[in-house]
């Protein structure tokens, strides 16, 4: 009888043993493709970027002090040029609201449109440059660039006599420039320590990495992209289209070229790019109810891209002329919006880290 007892109490720590051992193998993979997964979205996505922005800046600094030097038509131009290089590669850094970034409110220092007219007007005739000041976030940046460049006056022609008769514009446009360097060096400095934090952090815990990261993703994709590009001046929100709302307003004719340049970074950022990426994390978790989630996202991410390649160029005339296919590619977005909000947390065991104030 006792050697019976004994027997059966063996097997019994054999299996539990057993268990606790596939569990820790288990969770001893599932950590180290998160951090593989951390580490490409580091070392492909996030640093180089930041370090692609902080060159075309560094670019838009030097046709700035051409211009300022001597603004005439070839000078403006040239600036002008940079500057929408610069504002591309802008899309692909504002999702990355996370660490250094986030502590310093980058992304509300660098693309808060539509721009403030009052306050940078103010700002200029007071030579106010207190860009630190919560009140000036949206009097700096690429929208304040977008209307120093564009809209200031009527003509190029006037623009340019504005700039060669008032002094202060052209300080105001230097100091902007100089201050959006200032925002992105740290950020690339910053993240030559924060990298390793960033990529050892696996746990599944509102603070970890993953999780962080994962929610930020969505968040730009329903705030950043789908709300402000499409949904605001399409008027979803407000019952009525808001067209003055449009990212670029003061050079339309680049708002659509902004959002498929934005769309398509988040496809990348999705896809991984050769590394290990969401997509690939969502199939290798997926139970059978969400098998074919990680290629429905995919397939919804290309028909609401196809649905804005056949936008006007101009978004602002868009609006005016023909706001149904606006909605029809916001409805589209926001399709995709259910599938990473709802349906692929729950898969990745992730809970939102942020509250919809949409009302949608």
């Amino acid at each position: 009888m006792i050697k019976k007892i004994f027997s059966f109490t063996f097997i019994l720590i054999f299996l539990i043993f057993s268990c606790s051992s596939d569990n820790d193998d288990s969770s001893s993979e599932v950590w180290e493709q998160k951090s593989e997964m951390l580490t490409n979205w580091a070392d492909n996505f996030i640093i180089p970027s930041h370090s692609t922005l902080l060159n075309n800046l560094v670019y838009l600094e030097g046709a700035g002090n051409s211009f300022t030097n001597l603004p005439n038509q070839q000078n403006l131009d040239s600036l002008r040029t940079v500057f929408i290089n610069a504002y591309m590669s802008w899309q692909y850094v504002e999702m990355f609201d996370i660490g250094p970034a986030e502590e310093s409110y980058y992304k509300s220092k660098m693309n808060i449109y539509p721009t403030t007219i009052s306050r940078i007007e103010i700002n200029i005739q007071n030579e106010n440059t207190d860009f630190n000041n919560s009140n000036n976030y949206s009097a700096q940046g690429f929208p304040a660039l977008d209307y120093l460049l564009y809209g200031i006056e009527t003509s190029d022609e006037l623009i340019i006599s504005k700039y060669n008769t008032d002094s202060k514009y052209l300080s105001y446009l230097s100091e902007i420039i100089n201050q959006m360097l200032q925002n992105t060096y740290p950020i690339v400095e910053e993240w030559e320590s924060y990298r390793n934090s960033f990529i050892s952090s696996v746990e599944n815990t509102a603070t970890s990495s993953v999780n962080k990261m994962t929610n930020d993703f969505i968040y730009y994709y329903e705030k950043g992209f789908r709300a402000n590009k499409f949904g605001i001046p399409a008027g979803v929100f407000s019952g009525g289209a808001l067209p003055e709302k449009v990212e670029a307003y003061y050079n339309k004719n680049i708002s659509k070229a902004l959002a498929l340049e934005s769309f398509q970074a988040i496809k990348n950022f999705y896809n991984g790019n050769g590394g290990v990426s969401l997509r690939q994390y969502i199939s290798e978790v997926s139970t059978a109810e969400y098998s074919e989630l990680s290629t429905d996202i995919l397939d919804l991410f290309n028909i609401a891209e196809n649905l804005i390649n056949g936008l006007d160029d101009n978004f602002y005339n868009q609006i005016l002329t023909n706001n149904v296919q606006v909605l029809e590619a916001y409805d589209a977005i926001q399709q995709g919006t259910i599938l990473l909000k709802t349906d692929m947390l729950s898969v990745l065991q992730i809970p939102t880290d942020y509250v919809d104030a949409d009302g949608d």
